[in-house]
């Protein structure tokens, strides 16, 4: 019973890491037409030492079972399959490709790339919980793109939600150093030039924003916003 617990955590953990407050690092590249519809590629990495260090939890408790677990968490289906589910099932979301690959240093790489027929579908992408998944729960983006004539304003909006389990904000707390230097990027590419915005750095219609996960992690009531002013 012990060790059957310990393998829910290890596969609920890594599920979590999906999601944008608790995944290693996630770089999001997006193309936003001017009449609304685009396409994104995401690409997230786990490191490896996150692998090791369940691998190694797992071997002290059930030496036996270490191996069937650490060929379970690299059965990249088991993660594919709820995305693919997710994003197949919402309308104006067209599933481009979809897969999870482990690289030579034992990290892991996915990525998927879907085209959008509404800005708004961005926040579908944003936040893949198992509670929006099984569609308990909504997105907690909200995405705004307002057509003022002669400028556009644009702006995402990632509002976390904080809990009550109390346990998950433990287990979070332990793998907290996995999540150092390790960020959440978005570069996006808009039809118009870029006015005024928040980004780190700005080029004609591109932008880029950058947020350290360690801080979306540990703390729940943090804010990710992305914001810009362009000029048609």
């Amino acid at each position: 019973m012990k060790n059957l617990r310990f393998y829910v955590l290890a596969v609920t953990v890594l599920i979590s890491m999906m999601t944008l407050s608790s995944c290693l690092n996630i770089d999001r590249k997006i193309k936003i037409n001017s009449n609304g519809t685009g396409t994104e590629v995401q690409t997230f990495d786990i490191d490896r030492r996150f692998y090791e260090l369940l691998f190694t939890m797992v071997q002290s408790l059930d030496s036996a079972k270490a191996k069937s677990v650490r060929d379970s968490l690299y059965n990249h289906e088991t993660m594919l399959i709820p995305i693919r589910e997710n994003l197949g099932s919402k309308e104006g979301i067209q599933l481009i490709s979809l897969t999870g690959v482990t690289n030579e240093d034992s990290s892991v790489t996915y990525r998927f790339e879907y085209n959008f027929d509404d800005v708004s579908k961005l926040g579908y992408a944003t936040n893949i919980s198992a509670k929006e998944m099984s569609g308990e729960q909504q997105s907690k983006s909200e995405i705004i793109w307002k057509d003022n004539v002669n400028t556009v304003n644009f702006s995402l909006l990632y509002k976390p939600d904080p809990g009550d389990d109390m346990n998950q904000e433990d287990n979070m707390k332990a793998f907290s150093f996995l999540f150092a230097n390790k960020n959440v990027n978005f570069e996006i590419e808009f039809p118009y030039a870029i006015e005024s915005s928040n980004a780190i750095n700005t080029s004609g219609t591109k932008g880029v924003w950058s947020f350290p996960v360690s801080e979306l992690m540990l703390d729940k009531t943090k804010k990710l916003y992305l914001e810009a002013v362009l000029r048609k």
